[in-house]
């Protein structure tokens, strides 16, 4: 794996989002495409053996952003497919004869980034328009990058005013990986489009481009008995600025639900806007939601609507997020990452997964899988240090705390808790899921297995450091417990590595990305307990026992599906004595009308709690059973209300060792392990 410091420059960034207007002469969202084809009358060539044009819908994951869901559009994933130079995307012959206060207007996705500085390779993507049917081509327009505080969908507007005007134009969007007299042998990362308009601009023409929740995303899943509240992002293609707006949305075959919302838009600007009449989601399953904006004197209305949909689930599972660091001892700047990640961990450990996968150092290469595992990493990441966020996006470690602010409420379709036996080296872990939703497909789990405090001797285990006394990065403070990297060398021995990625099952992640297939059925339903064994894994003598975790992934390997390649959910394991491992999420049951059931402190050494929800009033019975079946704690059923309860109890009569914690209810019980240690 190539070794690559993180350090990519960004270019200005533009307006956001499109539609249509009075005059069309050119238009195109790329629905009627039938994946990953363009749509007809459109065509692509590329140069230097690259994928090119092609569409797709959904996320695409590159380093530093991942595409967000935007319908179908364009792209020229340069990222996984090198290389383009240049790539060029071509429309069917338009007129433009009679079209008045001529506009270009599309949507983009751009980063511009550089392969570190100066004259080294760099993306371009820029528009030319031809006005003899393609033969010859002039510069018209260059796509805006992304800038440091906006990274999105976004729009740009062109002025066509200047161009000489024929029934023969043609526009072509291109995309190149090169500059400076040099060429990515790579790929750099590539460039997203959509919603190609030409068209004639008048005073009052809105579009609806967006909205929110976006079905098949990780927010469009809500509790039943709870509110959906609905909104979107509108743009003005008019030349009058919009202060107020008409917006409508219907649920299935519900009424119209009608706002007046006030906004305050320029022209050729984008706004959002957020529906003051919410909606009580009532039933489980999935319904259509259609949702429209207009404005007064509009009189193209072709693209004042989207569909979106939401899903009603009996439970909302535990969210875990899984962070996997890309890092080596070479990389001087990976310091960052063992501080931050180190520090997500201590914050959050009941609600967050890390994996360190080192690259070019003993770690990486201490097995066969974990040399996969950063061969999968180095095709997530652009450079060193990176952080991955549930295969979803990736970012640079230092945004931890801002990715679990935003992610940690995501829906996380179903509940896992894994429990790891052995029998001398050979360690077995199971795993349980419970999916809150139905899912029709190929779902998968995967295992990672991670060290704690590995050490070694020797310069490839010296951790370089930029943060050190007279060191690059010296200004900055990086510390953490146990280090301050700024008051250490420049070469730091005797580091004890948190998190070190191990082994893998699948042992390839390479070939094998997504899970082990077969591990789940293709139908999931909701509510029901589906119990997976993975292979044993023979744990190396060098290996300290301890000190392992045992990370489990629930997975999508739908190619077609907006969440493909995510982590869905993930769960790691905690020791207690004798090395058996327990589930720490909380788990629900649809059938006990429980929710968010969990049992804390896990092992427990004298009190332990149980807490859970009620969806409704129940009697409600507490039990402790032990290894062979005995009740050694247990409580008379009482009436509870709806809504959060606790239940203390004392460990300190109990022995060590594994016991069942049982909360029953007049319609079902749900069980947790427990662990209680001296």
């Amino acid at each position: 794996m190539k070794k690559t410091l993180l350090a990519l420059t960004f270019a200005c960034f533009g307006l956001t989002q499109l539609a249509t207007a009075q005059t069309i002469a050119l238009s195109q969202n790329f629905e009627s495409a039938a994946i990953p084809g363009l749509p007809t009358g459109w065509s692509m060539t590329t140069v230097g053996g690259g994928q090119g044009w092609v569409t797709n819908s959904g996320v695409l994951n590159w380093p530093l952003y991942s595409i967000t869901p935007h319908t179908t559009y364009a792209v020229v994933d340069d990222a996984n497919h090198a290389k383009n130079n240049p790539a060029n995307m071509v429309s069917p012959t338009f007129s433009l004869v009679g079209v008045t206060n001529p506009y270009l207007a599309y949507d983009w996705f751009y980063i511009h980034a550089w392969l570190n500085s100066g004259t080294k390779p760099h993306e371009q993507a820029w528009v030319e328009i031809s006005s003899d049917g393609g033969t010859f081509y002039n510069f018209l327009d260059s796509v805006p990058g992304f800038s440091t505080s906006v990274t999105d969908w976004a729009t740009q507007f062109v002025n066509l005013s200047s161009v000489s005007a024929t029934a023969n134009m043609k526009l072509r969007f291109c995309y190149a990986d090169q500059g400076g007299g040099t060429t990515s042998t790579a790929g750099i990362i590539g460039v997203a489009v959509d919603n190609i308009l030409v068209y004639g601009q008048v005073a009052n023409d809105v579009a609806l481009t967006s909205v929110t929740p976006v079905a098949g995303a990780v927010n469009d899943y809500f509790l039943t008995g709870s509110n959906a509240t609905f909104g979107g992002t509108i743009t003005n293609y008019g030349s009058a600025p919009i202060s107020s707006i008409t917006a409508t949305y219907k649920v299935g075959t519900g009424a119209v639900v009608s706002n007046t919302i006030s906004v305050s838009v320029p022209a050729m600007g984008t706004g959002t806007f957020s529906f003051s009449t919410p909606y009580n989601v009532a039933t489980v399953g999935q319904k259509p939601v259609v949702i429209s904006a207009t404005v007064a004197g509009e009189t193209n209305f072709a693209n004042d609507t989207l569909t979106t949909a939401i899903i009603g689930v009996p439970f909302m599972p535990k969210k875990i997020i899984s962070f996997e660091e890309a890092t080596g001892t070479w990389c001087g700047w990976c310091v960052r990452g063992i501080v931050y990640m180190d520090s997500i961990w201590r914050a959050h450990p009941n609600d967050v997964a890390v994996i360190s996968v080192h690259n070019g150092d003993p770690m990486a290469s201490a097995t066969t899988a974990a040399t996969k595992y950063d061969g999968l990493m180095g095709n997530l990441v652009s450079g060193y240090p990176s952080m991955v966020v549930d295969r979803r996006k990736t970012n640079d470690p230092s945004g931890c705390f801002q990715d679990y602010a935003t992610d940690h409420n995501l829906f996380g379709f179903a509940n896992i808790g894994i429990t790891v036996t052995n029998t001398g080296a050979d360690y077995t872990a199971k795993v349980k899921l419970e999916p809150a939703v139905t899912m029709d497909g190929d779902y998968r789990l995967e295992l990672i297995v991670t060290e704690d405090a590995v050490t070694g001797t020797g310069s490839g285990w010296l951790q370089h450091n930029y943060y050190a006394v007279g060191g690059l990065g010296n200004s900055t403070t990086m510390k953490t417990i146990g280090y301050n990297f700024n008051t250490l060398p420049t070469d730091i021995s005797g580091i004890e590595f948190p998190f070190v990625a191990r082994t893998t099952l699948p042992a390839d992640l390479t070939t094998t990305p997504n899970g082990v297939a077969g591990s789940l059925p293709s139908h999931l339903h909701v509510g029901h307990l589906y119990t997976y064994d993975f292979a044993a894994i023979t744990i190396p003598s060098t290996w300290v026992a301890s000190k392992l975790r045992f990370v489990a992934m629930f997975i999508d390997n739908n190619p077609t599906s907006p969440t493909y390649g995510n982590i869905l959910n993930c769960v790691t394991s905690t020791t207690a004595p004798g090395f058996t491992f327990i589930p720490v999420v909380g788990v629900s049951d649809v059938k006990a009308g429980i929710a968010e059931m969990k049992v804390y402190p896990n092992p427990a050494t004298a009190d332990a709690h149980v807490q859970f929800t009620l969806n409704s009033a129940s009697k409600v019975q507490f039990t402790v059973i032990d290894a062979i079946g005995r009740e050694v704690i247990s409580n008379e059923a009482e009436q509870m209300t709806a809504g959060n309860h606790q239940i203390n109890f004392a460990t300190s009569g109990l022995a060590a060792g594994i016991y069942h914690v049982v909360v029953t209810t007049e319609t079902g019980k749900l069980t947790q392990q427990l662990s209680v240690v001296r």
